[in-house]
């Protein structure tokens, strides 16, 4: 397959965006600021699967490793990559690396010259909190490019995580992670084989001696941090922000589970360009070799354009491919999503169907055991869950009681699969510059699945990957949530008795050695 060198430019298909609602502006942005950007690639022969559809999850099952795929993308994508390569040259840019695995190439050059070359229209903008550039409108490229081309981020550096920022503090004594292991049968070993697990960060930072004294006061070992930079991103510790505490909650809930983990945190931005660029970078990361990927941050879905999306869901679809279990917060602001339009939201990446959303629960405890467990919902803070305006059912999900959304009434993938505890009674403790901190929300519930799955890993002997469909087929392994709503002025969802997922829990609060000894035995993975 060819991709001709020349002809005229076109719109970007997925490419428009809007001015930022919520920012004024402020000025243009400089003519010589350098400009970073990755072009995504895509193949116009791919099959036009729905996401999470039979067909799609069954080519994505395919057996391939990162070597075998860098090799067969770098070859299939060549005339696509000599294309882009001409036109970076033709603009003056600079192709500062190309990245075959990943379908992405990474272009840099002067603002003047990026905005010629790609019809971007830039301008710096002002929310009150901070000033960031952000273009509206679409992007252009040459039209025998058009087809080759996912998408081109890295001109728009508006904020696109936003849910931890407005989740609460807990209002309990707090439980170490690994106490709330135990409540849910999570079995403790004190050792086993080494799992590694990795974490995406966008912004903020930790301190190793908190990681240290939260493992040691949990009973556990300490576990091995790596950091890795995504954009120029480092661990940058802000004295207690409410991003610190995001990390320190990800980092301690894994380090109070697992036995001796390998944490890898994936420091990126907070923009959606590095927040794909990071998943990427951690599922094709074949030095660090995470088997599980955490993520706590997320949106609701309108805050995503097709193009930012899209390229995160082409990183999620390859880690599926690469047996990379990806976990997601399905967000802490209830149906609506912390909008005020009156009409319910679901988190992305949450809502993708090749992650699994992460939902909370309140659980109501007497002599050191659960008697109780609801939907969260603590006043402007809860669970978030609901039906995707944009993924449709997926496959794993058909057999499922999944409601029409209540602001469309559509049909489309249920958010989210899975819970746990979330509210912040009791809460989570964790410590923080040196001190007790009790936490609430879903951004605990994403790294203690992944922490389950890991155990589940070690059992099985490998990497167990895509494990949506295996749960779903058993939900006898869950707890079903059937009390509790996460309505906000009337809009959302209820638990109702007698269903086996819900809206704001899914299937429900783990079984945690029955998990992990079904998935762990070879004949589940057999179809």
């Amino acid at each position: 397959m060819s991709a001709p060198r020349h002809g005229q430019s076109v719109d970007l298909a997925g490419s428009c965006r809007n001015e930022p609602a919520d920012a004024q502006p402020v000025g243009d942005v400089a003519d010589n600021v350098s400009v970073v950007v990755r072009v995504y690639l895509k193949s116009p022969a791919e099959e036009g699967h729905q996401p999470g559809s039979a067909a799609d999850l069954a080519a994505l099952a395919v057996p391939t490793s990162r070597r075998k795929l860098a090799r067969e993308r770098a070859q299939h994508y060549a005339p696509a990559l000599a294309a882009l390569a001409e036109f970076a040259a033709q603009h003056r840019l600079t192709v500062r690396t190309v990245q075959p695995a990943r379908r992405c190439v990474v272009l840099a050059g002067k603002a003047n010259q990026m905005a010629r070359a790609f019809g971007a229209s830039l301008r710096i903008y002002d929310d009150g909190h901070r000033r960031f550039r952000a273009r509206s409108g679409w992007l252009k490229v040459p039209a025998p490019l058009a087809p080759w081309t996912r998408a081109v981020l890295g001109f728009d550096h508006r904020p696109q995580a936003r849910v931890r920022d407005l989740a609460g503090e807990g209002g309990g004594d707090g439980l170490w992670p690994s106490e709330v292991a135990a409540l849910y049968g999570i079995p403790l070993a004190q050792s086993g084989p080494p799992q590694c697990i990795g974490v995406i960060a966008l912004g903020g930072g930790y301190l190793p001696g908190d990681i240290s004294a939260a493992a040691q006061r949990a009973g556990r070992p300490v576990p091995t941090i790596v950091e890795r930079s995504v954009d120029g991103a480092v661990n940058q510790y802000g004295g207690g922000t409410a991003h610190d505490e995001e990390i320190a909650l990800d980092l301690q809930v894994l380090a109070g589970i697992l036995p001796s983990p390998k944490l890898v945190v994936y420091f990126a931005q907070n923009t959606a360009a590095s927040l794909a660029a990071a998943i990427h970078q951690a599922v094709f990361d074949d030095v660090n070799r995470p088997t599980a990927v955490s993520i706590s941050w997320g949106s609701a879905e309108k805050f995503w354009s097709q193009g930012p999306r899209d390229a995160v869901q082409a990183a999620l679809a390859d880690a599926v491919r690469l047996k990379v279990s990806i976990t997601a917060a399905s967000g802490d602001l209830l149906a609506t999503g912390g909008l005020s339009d009156g009409a319910a939201h679901v988190f992305f990446p949450a809502s993708s169907p090749y992650a699994l959303g992460c939902g909370g629960t309140n659980m109501t405890l007497q002599s050191s055991a659960i008697v109780s467990e609801q939907a969260w919902k603590d006043n402007r803070v809860g669970t978030g869950g609901g039906i995707s305006d944009v993924f449709p059912v997926p496959d794993y999900q058909l057999n499922m009681p999944i409601p029409p959304s209540v602001s469309t009434g559509g049909r489309g993938r249920g958010v989210p699969d899975v819970a746990a505890a979330a509210a912040g009674t009791p809460g989570y403790r964790i410590i923080l510059d040196g001190e007790p901190l009790v936490k609430d929300g879903t951004s605990a519930v994403a790294p203690l699945w992944a922490a389950l799955i890991a155990l589940a890993n070690a059992q099985h002997g490998a990497p167990l990957g895509f494990i949506n469909p295996l749960l779903y087929a058993q939900p006898d392994l869950f707890r079903a949530i059937e009390h509790g709503d996460n309505r906000v002025g009337g809009v959302g969802y209820e638990a109702h008795p007698g269903l086996i997922w819900n809206a704001c829990t899914g299937l429900g609060a783990p079984k945690g050695a029955a998990i992990i000894a079904a998935l762990g035995e070879p004949q589940v993975l057999v179809a």
